[in-house]
């Protein structure tokens, strides 16, 4: 993804000011609405995809726990209130949810690099565990852009070169094709047990593995230098499918 949206849901027409001040100090962090009636901002979340909601608890048309209860969707979820110890015992049962963080509307500014920290850390464990649900379940067998208004077999793309937000994508016909995607968003959309990366901005396809050292690794004609930091994990997992490839031929 390039950046993480968010809407606001506060009846109070003042209240959100100071938070959407502060949060322009996040460059990664993109206001998709703000919302005077919750019941509005529920129509929006129908046909849009958000990846976080600051919300406000005590409204008229509905409260933040009844809002959450219509929402049917699992939306990270910042809640704000002027009566913190009020709501308190009720807010906490969401914790086991989609709650980030509970605050009182007067210190979110201070409190706001945590919750920032902990909202972009629930956000990749959350993605994480999506993709080993799908992969327990074989799904992830295409990339998830089209090009050309084709679909691209995973097994077919050789590495991804990332140039900061465009991604060029070698395939093992020789075609390449680059894309407007971030090193971030490309993660999250190919299986951690088939593609690693081997460099900041190099992501490789192990099957793909002509040769390797304890330095460098040989891609179809790319010879690529492993970043210090990553030979500890790629290193291994080369030669571990070294020997399987060695056992099978034996077996034959």
């Amino acid at each position: 993804m390039g950046k993480y949206k968010y809407i606001i849901v506060d009846d109070d027409h003042l209240a959100y000011l100071p938070l959407q001040y502060n949060l322009k100090n996040y460059s990664k962090y993109e206001c998709k609405g703000i919302f005077f009636n919750p019941e509005h901002a529920l129509i929006y979340l129908k046909e849009n995809e958000i990846d976080l909601i600051f919300l406000d608890i005590e409204m008229p048309e509905m409260s933040g726990f009844q809002f959450l209860e219509a929402l049917h969707k699992s939306i990270f979820v910042v809640f704000l209130t002027a009566y913190r110890e009020k709501y308190s015992c009720e807010a906490h049962q969401y914790y086991d949810k989609d709650l980030v963080f509970f605050s009182n509307k007067a210190q979110f500014f201070y409190y706001l690099p945590k919750i920032i920290t902990r909202f972009e850390k629930m956000y990749e464990e959350k993605m994480v565990l999506n993709r080993v649900y799908q992969l327990s379940k074989n799904e992830i067998r295409t990339f998830p852009i089209m090009i050309n208004n084709k679909p691209i077999l995973l097994a077919d793309i050789v590495y991804f070169k990332i140039f900061g937000h465009n991604t060029l994508i070698k395939m093992k016909d020789g075609e390449e094709h680059i894309l407007r995607m971030s090193f971030r968003e490309l993660k999250n959309m190919v299986p951690s047990n088939i593609f690693y990366k081997i460099r900041r901005n190099i992501i490789i396809n192990i099957d793909y593995v002509t040769s390797f050292t304890e330095t460098t690794v040989c891609v179809e004609s790319l010879h690529i230098i492993i970043s210090t930091m990553n030979r500890k994990g790629v290193v291994p997992v080369l030669k571990e499918k070294k020997e399987l490839l060695y056992n099978n031929q034996g077996s034959k």
